[in-house]
């Protein structure tokens, strides 16, 4: 359940804005330290909410980060939302306080507060707390925030609660291996090799590709790329196989003394009916093998490719 108020209007400089607030809770079935760990670790973002393509800490000092996100949009308008939210973790009292940097939208400043209270008879109640300025109908910022909002506690409390029965479903294959140069002359190779030729410092495009299935097949589909030179590439797949729900690859890249450690990952979230009558394990050690031949695949991607 989700509700919205209107705080008075404050003045914050030469003009004045109006702050309106938003609320959203849910009751999950889970200890709240459990509940605050999964929602606080952000690198775990891209699995526990599907729209969410990539998420790294910016920088970290403390018990406070600049976290950034990238978020494939919902519905007919689709594109891709990139913001940053500097967050203060409050590990002693399950809290976390955020605040939107920069403008987004309509929304010119956003920001708020997550709380996991324990319930005596157990589980806990999360809710989340958002104040926003809008440069819109603030009814209509409140609204879109309020559907997206109880979206969020919907998937916390499933993703939690399910935790054990849902857990094999989540398969991921990695694989290192050590290319000569430096980061930026193998970052630009794998750029190329995966059909991005530039310079720039960071992209995020939609595309398609040819996209192999467990069965041997292939079939184009609808991607993101996402690249943070010299350090990182993410490929998600808005069209994956049909045995998976969710599908994602990805490259970190890191400089070390002789040569640069490429790290390839080959994530996947199997549909429930994949492994329903997997009682046994095969079909489920079948896709971790197939993830795995690709992540081999891709750990060589590009090593051959001159670029300039």
């Amino acid at each position: 359940m989700t509700e919205t108020t209107t705080e008075a209007a404050r003045r914050t400089g030469p003009t004045t804005e109006e702050i309106h607030r938003t609320r959203a809770g849910v009751t999950v079935d889970a200890p709240a330290e459990l509940v605050y760990r999964t929602l606080t670790d952000v690198s775990g973002w891209p699995l526990l909410y599907p729209w969410i393509a990539h998420t790294e800490i910016v920088e970290e000092r403390g018990t406070e980060d600049l976290s950034k996100f990238w978020a494939v949009r919902p519905g007919p308008e689709g594109g891709l939302r990139i913001w940053q939210s500097r967050r203060r973790l409050h590990d002693d009292t399950l809290r976390m306080v955020f605040e939107q940097q920069g403008t987004v939208g309509a929304i010119r400043r956003l920001g708020g507060e997550w709380l996991f209270v324990a319930l005596e008879g157990g589980g806990c109640r999360v809710e989340s707390h958002h104040w926003f300025t809008t440069d819109q109908d603030p009814a209509i910022t409140a609204g879109e925030l309020d559907r997206h909002g109880a979206l969020q506690m919907r998937t916390l409390k499933a993703a939690v609660e399910g935790r054990e029965r849902d857990g094999r479903l989540v398969l991921r294959a990695e694989r290192r291996a050590l290319r000569p140069g430096t980061v930026a002359d193998v970052h630009a190779r794998l750029s190329a090799a995966l059909g991005q030729v530039g310079t720039a410092a960071e992209t995020a495009v939609f595309g398609t590709a040819d996209t192999p299935r467990p069965d041997g097949s292939t079939s184009s589909g609808r991607i993101v790329h996402i690249g943070r030179a010299p350090h990182t590439i993410v490929v998600k797949h808005l069209d994956p196989p049909r045995e998976f729900a969710l599908y994602r690859r990805s490259w970190r890249l890191a400089q070390e003394a002789d040569g640069v450690r490429v790290t390839a990952e080959r994530l996947a979230v199997a549909r429930p009916e994949t492994l329903a009558a997997d009682s046994g394990g095969q079909r489920r050690a079948e896709l971790l093998a197939w993830l795995g031949a690709g992540a081999e695949h891709d750990v060589r991607e590009g090593a051959d490719r001159l670029v300039g």
